[in-house]
């Protein structure tokens, strides 16, 4: 297994100072994230040029781009302009959060519509979509995962799991990589610890510093078929100084290591 890390945690730093970072502490891919107000690396709508110079950026630094996280998107014409900076940056993978509300299967219906209707412009990209369950969504275990899966009924579509949105909903991550290893395309890996369904300070979302199981899960992860990369993703860092985001990203992939 590969580690990498989202450019979310640098979150208020420049895309060059989050590569770098990335490079140094001994990552081999990344999470390139076009999240407004939380970890903007990528502007939309640009020309093509703009995008194959972040693509040659991502390569001389050794890294692999593993997926373009975004937030929101589906059923609006920023979906599109998504899509197309994916294809021209080389990811295989847009990563989007998921949509409805818990217990309410109307929402979920409705979001399932979304994703369904999503799916031609998704195989003119040649870009799949790796939708996140999410702590507050419709899709918060495996079980409402598996359901999603089945009606959306396409490979074009996975999940990204976080082994933290289904434990703060009171399930296990280590089982939910088994319910759902045919259906990941994408994987997060962080720890936490927190009263409520929080995710809690940055400290304790490094492995070994929180409540999860985090060494049960990566080694789950690595019997899921097809998945080469877990991805770092901890928020929270973006007013940290970059030595204290520099030594989070270390700290984090000096623990993943020893738990192989």
């Amino acid at each position: 297994m590969k580690f990498g890390c989202s450019t979310l945690l640098y979150g208020g730093y420049s895309l060059e100072e989050a590569l770098d970072g990335i490079q140094r502490a001994g990552y081999e891919a990344i999470e390139l994230c076009c999240i407004p107000g939380m970890g903007d690396h990528l502007d939309l709508g640009r020309e093509d040029a703009y995008y194959e110079d972040i693509r040659s950026k991502v390569a001389d630094c050794g890294l692999v781009i593993e997926s373009l996280g975004a937030s929101g998107g589906l059923g609006n014409e920023r979906f599109d302009l998504l899509l197309k900076a994916a294809r021209l940056v080389g990811s295989p993978c847009l990563a989007c959060g998921s949509g409805g509300k818990v217990g309410d299967e109307e929402s979920f219906k409705a979001f399932c519509g979304l994703v369904k209707s999503a799916l031609p412009a998704l195989r003119q990209a040649g870009v799949k979509l790796s939708i996140k369950p999410h702590v507050g969504t419709s899709l918060k275990d495996s079980a409402m995962c598996l359901r999603f899966m089945e009606e959306v009924g396409d490979p074009m579509v996975g999940i990204n799991l976080d082994n933290t949105h289904i434990q703060r909903h009171g399930k296990d991550p280590i089982q939910a990589v088994k319910d759902l290893r045919d259906h990941i395309l994408t994987a997060r890996i962080r720890d936490f610890k927190s009263q409520d369904l929080g995710i809690g300070p940055v400290e304790n979302q490094i492995p070994g510093k929180g409540m999860s199981d985090v060494k049960g899960y990566l080694r789950a992860l690595c019997e899921v078929p097809g998945l080469k990369v877990a991805t770092v993703e901890i928020v929270g860092s973006k007013d940290f100084a970059l030595s204290e985001v520099q030594r989070v990203v270390e700290e984090t992939i000096v623990a993943l290591k020893s738990y192989l």
